[in-house]
């Protein structure tokens, strides 16, 4: 479906509008979401949910110009993509006939032509009994012209909608040409007035649209793409100064109005913006600490726990997003979107493989986030000495997860020396963890690279008790090298840092304790 063109009206919708219409909020039934795969760790391997409720839909297209026999398709938007969803072929009457036992997801479909040579848009909502007719003159994409239905309101005005925005943008082009041959001033003027009516028309044609039709899905969908609008007025503070930060505050409280957040339908639109709110939102509005982005992802959850698919969509993206972020200490946002979803039956769309490995990964890295006590190891020296990283006594205990067969490690532990060694008479301490299975390659890296020898070298693998087992799988280190930063307690202060921001970080936590330590004197 790669070839299918999203038409252009849709990448027009932009910027910041202002409105007086407002949808009406889509309302529905409490949906009964199947979880067939169980809850973490007891789990089967059943086939998962495919999301779709009980009913059917019978959709009829006759399209002049197309034969018996020929072959053509619906599809929908999914997110970035399109999918083909049904099949059928020209009856004897001219007819397409797509029909099924399970109702289709709400959304923005296609009608794509045999040898999926173009396609037209049609609106799929609760009502899937219904009949658009049309013609095939593709080289000219009038489909909306000739277009009629029967059963459907909702595509009725979706296709009065399509010819209205033609129709203007014809309009417009052919007073453009004419201002661009007229030679009399007058005329000119005349037509430059008109030109200047029909682009306020169409600044307003989705906002006269919504007030027409508020409870229509393309409304909540054009609703949605439209930015809220600041005041421009800033308030006035006690003091008597402006409030520089009015407008921050306003924007992010006000950022989520537009979207009706109990409509499926969002989902299945041509521009997946959902996605890029949700980025916007967590990369510029909300502050990148773990506890405001959990609260926020809660916030937003429980406004989608009413759909089906669009809280699929935030649980999956916001995991995502969060599991794969290179900011410290977001992990442990990864940790409560997963055990919270995943690991507690909510991600019904997942197979138990994925569940299985997703929450393992959850509760492992829980164990080592950022503020929490590093489980203690008690491993093996190179002469076969035991030490436990708890009795290892220093303000600061860098401990790097490696492999001397690493080429990254091998860049990384030079540099981590230098560290090391501007700061060995404060105390600082190195805790070198070698992977388990290299014990000659250790020795001999050891042997040629004498800038490490201060350096507290062990060997993950042996371990003294069952305990020390299972804290050694406490640190769930997916990469070699991976480096924690802990304080004198063995709190963590930085996980997975890079060696050359260790010493900034130490020094800007320093300042933040001392002002901390001002502030309560």
């Amino acid at each position: 479906m790669s070839m299918l063109r999203t038409l252009t009206l849709f990448s027009l919708l932009a910027g910041s509008t202002a409105l007086m219409a407002q949808i009406t909020p889509y309302k529905r039934t409490e949906p009964v979401k199947i979880n067939n795969i169980g809850v973490y760790p007891k789990l089967t391997n059943a086939k998962n949910w495919d999301g779709r409720e009980p009913g059917t839909y019978n959709l009829r297209f006759k399209i002049r110009g197309l034969k018996p026999g020929d072959t053509a398709y619906i599809a929908d938007y999914y997110l970035d993509n399109k999918y083909l969803r049904d099949t059928a072929a020209v009856d004897k009457k001219g007819l397409l006939t797509f029909t099924g036992n399970k109702k289709l997801q709400r959304g923005m479909y296609l009608f794509v032509l045999p040898k999926k040579a173009d396609f037209f848009e049609f609106i799929v909502d609760d009502d899937q009994d219904f009949t658009i007719s049309t013609d095939t003159q593709y080289w000219k994409r009038e489909y909306y012209g000739t277009m009629t239905v029967d059963g459907s309101e909702q595509n009725t005005a979706f296709a009065a909608y399509q010819n209205g925005r033609v129709s203007l943008g014809m309009e417009i082009g052919k007073l453009e040409e004419s201002i661009k041959n007229e030679t009399n001033e007058k005329t000119k003027k005349d037509l430059q007035t008109k030109q200047k009516a029909l682009f306020e028309k169409k600044e307003s044609y989705d906002k006269d649209f919504i007030a027409a039709h508020p409870d229509h899905l393309l409304s909540r969908f054009l609703y949605a793409m439209m930015d809220v609008d600041v005041p421009e007025e800033l308030p006035t503070k006690p003091d008597g100064s402006k409030d520089s930060a009015f407008p921050y505050r306003f924007y992010k409280a006000h950022y989520w109005d537009h979207v009706d957040f109990g409509e499926d339908g969002l989902v299945r639109m041509p521009v997946n913006f959902i996605k890029q709110k949700l980025n916007f939102y967590f990369d510029k509005l909300v502050s990148p600490d773990p506890d405001s982005c959990i609260k926020e992802c809660n916030m937003i959850l429980d406004k989608v726990k009413n759909t089906i698919d669009l809280e699929h969509f935030v649980i999956y993206h916001l995991t995502y997003k969060f599991e794969t972020s290179k900011i410290m200490g977001q992990d442990a946002v990864f940790v409560n979107l997963a055990v919270n979803n995943y690991c507690n039956g909510r991600a019904w769309w997942t197979d138990s493989a994925t569940i299985d490995k997703m929450c393992e990964a959850a509760i492992r890295k829980s164990s080592t986030l950022v503020g929490r006590i590093a489980p203690p190891l008690e491993l093996l020296t190179p002469d076969s000495t035991w030490v436990n990283t708890a009795a290892v006594k220093a303000p600061y205990t860098l401990m790097i997860f490696w492999d001397p067969t690493c080429g990254h490690c091998k860049e990384v532990m030079p540099k981590l020396a230098k560290v090391y060694e501007k700061n060995k008479n404060k105390g600082w301490k190195v805790i070198a963890l070698a992977s388990s299975d290299k014990k000659a390659e250790w020795i001999q890296y050891l042997a040629e690279h004498p800038e490490v020898k201060e350096f507290i070298h062990l060997r993950r693998g042996i371990v003294r008790s069952e305990e020390m087992a299972h804290n050694m799988q406490s640190y769930y280190i997916v990469a070699n090298p991976t480096i924690f930063v802990l304080d004198k307690d063995k709190k963590i202060l930085a996980n997975r840092i890079d060696s050359e921001k260790i010493e900034d970080f130490i020094g800007h936590f320093e300042k933040e304790e001392a002002e901390e330590a001002a502030n309560k004197k």
